[in-house]
Formats: structure tokens, C-alpha cells, sequence
């Protein structure tokens, strides 16, 4: 099995490739939709042991969504509130100074150095991450923020059928309390209310208080049950 980007194959696809390319780090994800079989999930972590691997990462998942990877040995990483809003009331404000322009692929350095402001080290995007986030659905907005011509917060938003995801907000920590992350919510919430999305989701870390507040006060309400990073640390095989 390649290191990078590897498609497994068989009837369970399941994306393999370094997390944020460290090479002891593994990060498995499912096709969207798609919720593996225990035989594929054990058929992909062979290759990944084989691959020198020593530990996996998987993607947030709701509660249906794990319950194969706990049955084979996967523990809670990390929990994480998932949100919805019903795309009413939206938030748009005008914030002086700051300009809202479409993202480029020349923005993506100066993006990704807002992007390790605003996230610990382990949340934090790099290059992969981002082009990730970006074509995770099949329609996306990624739109920045600039004061001064100087990116300071950025946000991509996607579209599957009737449902938008706001995919990843960044604010620059120098510059938050100015209305920036308002305005770029408000901007992500606009976008799918014009292409008639019924609901739109975000996650946010269980300690990240700024960020949950921040949808919160927006019309932003939690789901009933949460979101999860589940981890394996690999050695012996487990059996179901």
C-alpha cells in the first residue's frame, strides 16, 4: 500500500494517508456515506501495519458511524459538539475595514499561517487539510478575510443535496472581538441559504468555549449526540 492518498479496495473504500504527513500516523477515512464492514476495516488496518503505521486517526464520526471501529479496538480520541442552524436569521454584518473576497490557491500559505493561529497543533490544517476540506463535498465557498490587504480569517463552507456544512472557520487570534468570525459565519450561512440548503452543521472542539459560543449566538443549536475522533494504537491484531 502507497503512503499517501490510497483508495482500499474490495466493497469497503476506505481512504489511507499519513496524518498531516507524519509518517507514524495514520488517518483512515470511509467514503462519505459509507459506514465499513469489520472484515474491511481489519483487511486496511493489515495494510496499514504493513506500511509502518504505528498508530490510525480517523475523521469526527457520529455514534453509528463508530461503532464498527470501537468493535475492532478504536477508542475516543477526542469529542467534539456538533451544531446545526435552520438557515434563518442570517448574520451578515458589515465589520469596518475588513473585506470578504473569494479564496485562491495563492492564498493557501498565508491561509494556513491564520489556520495555525487559531488551532493547537493537532487540529491545526496543512496543505492536505485544507484541499481535503475543500472537495469533501461536492459544491464548497472558501472565502477569506483581509484588513489591510493581510489575510485574517478565512472559511470554507460545502453542499451535499439539501445540507451545508460549514467545513472550517479561522480567525486570526490578533484580531478576534472585531466581528470577523460573525461575518464570515454570516457569509457561509448566506451561500447555502441561496442554494436552498434546509440545514447547515458545524463541529467544534468540546474545550473550544470561543468557537461554541460564537455559533451559539448566532442561532446555532446542539444535536443531540455529538461527534467523535476515535484512535487506534496499533500492535496485536484485534479480533471482533
Amino acid at each position: 500500500m502507497r503512503r499517501p492518498n490510497t483508495i482500499t479496495g474490495g466493497a469497503d473504500r476506505l481512504r489511507v494517508r499519513p496524518w498531516k504527513g507524519d509518517p507514524s500516523i495514520a488517518f483512515l477515512s470511509p467514503s462519505p456515506g459509507q459506514t465499513p464492514t469489520i472484515r474491511g476495516l481489519q483487511r486496511a488496518l493489515d495494510d496499514i501495519r504493513s506500511a509502518g503505521f504505528a498508530a490510525v486517526l480517523t475523521p469526527a464520526m457520529t455514534s453509528a458511524e463508530q461503532s464498527p471501529f470501537l468493535d475492532i479496538g478504536f477508542v475516543v480520541h477526542e469529542r467534539l459538539h456538533l451544531l446545526s442552524h435552520p438557515v434563518r436569521n442570517i448574520p451578515g454584518p458589515r465589520v469596518a475595514g475588513i473585506h470578504l473576497r473569494r479564496g485562491r490557491n495563492s492564498d493557501v500559505v498565508e491561509v494556513l499561517d491564520v489556520d495555525g493561529r487559531a488551532f493547537d497543533s493537532f487540529w491545526k490544517f496543512d496543505q492536505t487539510s485544507l484541499l481535503d476540506a475543500r472537495i469533501a463535498t461536492p459544491h464548497s465557498r472558501f472565502r477569506v478575510a483581509t484588513l489591510r490587504h493581510r489575510i485574517v480569517g478565512y472559511h470554507i463552507t460545502g453542499r451535499a443535496g439539501t445540507v451545508g456544512y460549514l467545513q472550517r472557520l479561522a480567525v486570526d487570534p490578533a484580531v478576534h472581538g472585531r466581528g470577523i468570525g460573525t461575518a464570515l459565519v454570516g457569509d457561509s450561512l448566506g451561500w447555502c441559504h441561496r442554494r436552498q440548503c434546509s440545514s447547515v452543521l458545524v463541529n467544534t472542539q468540546e474545550i473550544n468555549t470561543r468557537a461554541l459560543a460564537l455559533y451559539r449566538h448566532l442561532g446555532f443549536v446542539p444535536e443531540p449526540a455529538g461527534l467523535a475522533v476515535l484512535r487506534l494504537d496499533l500492535g496485536m491484531r484485534v479480533e471482533p
